[in-house]
Formats: structure tokens, C-alpha cells, sequence
């Protein structure tokens, strides 16, 4: 595969993974495989905007669908899908700090 074709892939994912609602998704499926009415209850959503979000994640691969009796369940495809969540939010706990850091030693000089 070429390199360009790496980069477009990594690219849509980002961009499905660029929604707070979806980002929560991933959060809340890393517990393990939840019901649409479930996530659309943590999430304080109606299960229409659940059902939209998870349909973007499902389409790019990062969720699965199973149906159980009258009811859709998604769970994550892969564990790793948490980490890299888990990794943006350590980078941006870092940049925060840093940036808190800066602030410090400018009102220290004033």
C-alpha cells in the first residue's frame, strides 16, 4: 500500500473520531458491548443521535453491531481504539500543563 493511501486512511478515521459524542461512545464501549438505549441513556442522548453516531463509527470499522432480541449492541473492533483515546488525552493533559507552566513564570515577571 502506498504511503498516500496510509495517510487517507488515518485521515477518515480521525475525522470519525473528531465528534465529543463519538469520543464518548469509545469511552463508554471500552467497558464492554452496550444496547443503543443504554448508550443513548449514559450519554444523556436520544437513541436517533446515538443510533447517527454510531453508524459513522460502524462505517469506518471502529464498532461492530450485533442484534439481540429486539435490540442492537455495539461493542468496540479492537481494545487499541480506547488507547489511542487514552493516548490524545495524556498529550493534551501535558499540553495543559506546559501551557499552565508558561502562564506561571509570565505572572511571576509582571
Amino acid at each position: 500500500m502506498m504511503a498516500i493511501e496510509v495517510f487517507e486512511l488515518q485521515s477518515r478515521l480521525c475525522h470519525a473520531m473528531s465528534n465529543p459524542a463519538r469520543l464518548e461512545i469509545i469511552h463508554i464501549l471500552r467497558d464492554g458491548p452496550q444496547h443503543v438505549g443504554s448508550l443513548a441513556d449514559l450519554m444523556g442522548m436520544s437513541q436517533t443521535a446515538t443510533s447517527r453516531q454510531l453508524a459513522v463509527l460502524r462505517n469506518i470499522g471502529l464498532v461492530s453491531v450485533q442484534r439481540q432480541a429486539q435490540e442492537n449492541v455495539y461493542e468496540l473492533t479492537n481494545p487499541k481504539i480506547g488507547e489511542i483515546c487514552d493516548l490524545m488525552r495524556q498529550v493534551l493533559a501535558e499540553q495543559l500543563t506546559h501551557q499552565a507552566e508558561v502562564a506561571t513564570r509570565l505572572e511571576k515577571r509582571d
